[in-house]
C-alpha cells in the first residue's frame, strides 16, 4: 500500500500525508473503541446519540443495552421507533475505511505509470496477497479462520479499481454508478445480500470447530458487499488519473467535480431515506450503503484537494512530517497494532490501555497516593480515554519511525 509513496517517480507528499492522517485516525479510534463513554456524543447525520470517536452503529448498541437494563425484552426493544435508526449515521470514525480505499484508488494510475507492463501482471497476485494478509491479521486476534475484514475488502476494492482502467473513459462514471445501483437493488430486494450467515452461534475457528462457518464472513462486511468499497476505489482512480498528469488545474477540476457530485448525491439519498422512513437508503457503514459510499468518497476527494494545495502547491510541509512517518509505511503500521499489543501483553503493559480498570491496573494505581495519578491510571472514559488512545498511537508511531530509519518497509 505504500509502493507509490516509496517511489521517486510521481511522488506527491499530499498522498503520503492523507494516508498518514487516515492511519493515525484509524489507530486512535481502534485504541479507544472500548472506552465508554467517550466525549462529543450527539446525533451524527441522523444517528442515535453516539460519540464521534465510535462508529455510528455503537449508538444502537448503547441504546439497546440501556433498554435491556430497564427490563425490556429483545422483541420489545426492536419494536421501539428508534430501531429504524439502527446503524444509521456517520461519525468521524466511520470515515477511516472510505478514506483508505479512496487513497488505494488514487494511487492505482500512478502505480501503473511507474511500473508499466509489470503492473498488469501484479493485479490479481496483489489482490490475493491483500486477502491473505487480512485473514492472517484477524486470525492473530480472534483465532485461525476465514475472517472477512477490511484488508480483504481492500483487496476486492483494489481489483475493481484496477480493472476500471480497462473500461473506456466514457463508460467509467456509468460503471461506478452501476455498481452502486446494483448494490442498492440487492440490499433492498434480496434478503441474503446483507443478512447471509446471521446467527447467534459463535464464530468458527480452529479452536471452536462447532462454531458457525459462515459467521466469520460477517466480521466487517460480507465479501460481495465489498463491491461498495470497490466503487469508492474506482472514484479514487478517476482523481488519480488527473493526479498522474501533474496538471494542478486538471487535479482541482476533477477533485472538486467528484466532491460536488458524490457528496450531493450521497447526502440527497440519505435525506430521502430519513424523510421517507426507508433507512436502508441512509448512511450505514455496517451495510456499506451506496449513500455512505458516495458521500464519504466525495468528502475524501475534497479533503485531498485541500491537502494537495497546502502541501504540494504551496509547499507548507513541516506539519505533515508526523503523518508521513506512518503514511509511507501504512501496511506495517496496520499490522503493528496487533504486534505491539502482543508485545505489551508479554511485558504486562497492556492493562494500562485496557478499556476499563482491571485488577493488575489497580495494583499499579495503588503505588500512587496522589488523586490525579490514580484518576489518570484508572479512568478510561471521556477525554482521559482519548488521551490513553493517543498515548497508544504515539507508541506505535515511534515504532514505525524507528522502522523507517532502519529502512524496514512492508508492501505488497
Amino acid at each position: 500500500m505504500s509502493e507509490v509513496s516509496q517511489s521517486n517517480v510521481n511522488r506527491l507528499q499530499s498522498i503520503d500525508t492523507f494516508r498518514g492522517l487516515t492511519i493515525f485516525l484509524m489507530v486512535l479510534v481502534i485504541a479507544v473503541a472500548g472506552y465508554r463513554p467517550l466525549p462529543q456524543k450527539r446525533s451524527w447525520f441522523g444517528s442515535l446519540p453516539v460519540s464521534t470517536w465510535h462508529h455510528a452503529e455503537v449508538g444502537w448498541e448503547e441504546f439497546e443495552a440501556a433498554k435491556s437494563a430497564e427490563g425490556l425484552t429483545p422483541e420489545q426493544i426492536t419494536a421501539l421507533p428508534e430501531y429504524r435508526l439502527k446503524n444509521v449515521g456517520l461519525t468521524l470514525t466511520d470515515l477511516v475505511a472510505p478514506f483508505f480505499v479512496f487513497i488505494v484508488g488514487l494511487c492505482i494510475p500512478l502505480s501503473r505509470a511507474r511500473r508499466g507492463p509489470e503492473w498488469r501482471r501484479r493485479i490479481f497476485s496483489r489482490t490475493l496477497k491483500l486477502i491473505l494478509a487480512g485473514i492472517l491479521y484477524i486470525s492473530l486476534i480472534f483465532g485461525l479462520s476465514w475472517w472477512w475484514g477490511i484488508l480483504q475488502a481492500i483487496g476486492i476494492a483494489y481489483l475493481m479499481g484496477s480493472l476500471l482502467l480497462y473500461v473506456p473513459r466514457r463508460w467509467r462514471w456509468g460503471a461506478i454508478l452501476g455498481v452502486l445501483i446494483f448494490h442498492m437493488f440487492m440490499s433492498a430486494f434480496v434478503p441474503w445480500w446483507l443478512h447471509f450467515g446471521e446467527t447467534s452461534a459463535p464464530f468458527f475457528t480452529i479452536a471452536n470447530l462447532s462454531g458457525s462457518p459462515l459467521k466469520p464472513l460477517r466480521l466487517h462486511c460480507l465479501p460481495w458487499v465489498s463491491i461498495a468499497y470497490g466503487a469508492m476505489t474506482m472514484i479514487g482512480v478517476l482523481l488519480g488519473e488527473a493526479v498522474a498528469t501533474k496538471d494542478a488545474r486538471q487535479i482541482y477540476r476533477h477533485g472538486f467535480c467528484l466532491a460536488a457530485v458524490f457528496m450531493l448525491l450521497g447526502y440527497l439519498i440519505h435525506k430521502i431515506g430519513l424523510v421517507s422512513g426507508y433507512t436502508g437508503l441512509c448512511f450505514n457503514k455496517a451495510d456499506v450503503t451506496a449513500s455512505y459510499a458516495m458521500f464519504t468518497t466525495g468528502l475524501a476527494s475534497l479533503i485531498f484537494i485541500v491537502i494537495y494545495y497546502i502541501v504540494d502547491v504551496k509547499g507548507w510541509r513541516t506539519w505533515t512530517i508526523p503523518f508521513q512517518v506512518v503514511g509511507v509505511n501504512a501496511l506495517l503500521a496496520y499490522f503493528m497494532q496487533i504486534i505491539m499489543r502482543l508485545g505489551f501483553r508479554a511485558l504486562r503493559l497492556e492493562p494500562f490501555f485496557a478499556g476499563s480498570p482491571n485488577e493488575q491496573l489497580q495494583q499499579w494505581a495503588n503505588l500512587f497516593q496522589a488523586p490525579f495519578w490514580r484518576h489518570f491510571l484508572l479512568d478510561k472514559s471521556g477525554y482521559n480515554g482519548l488521551l490513553w488512545g493517543l498515548i497508544w498511537t504515539m507508541c506505535l508511531w515511534l515504532i514505525i519511525y524507528y522502522c523507517n530509519k532502519k529502512n524496514i518497509y512492508w508492501k505488497l
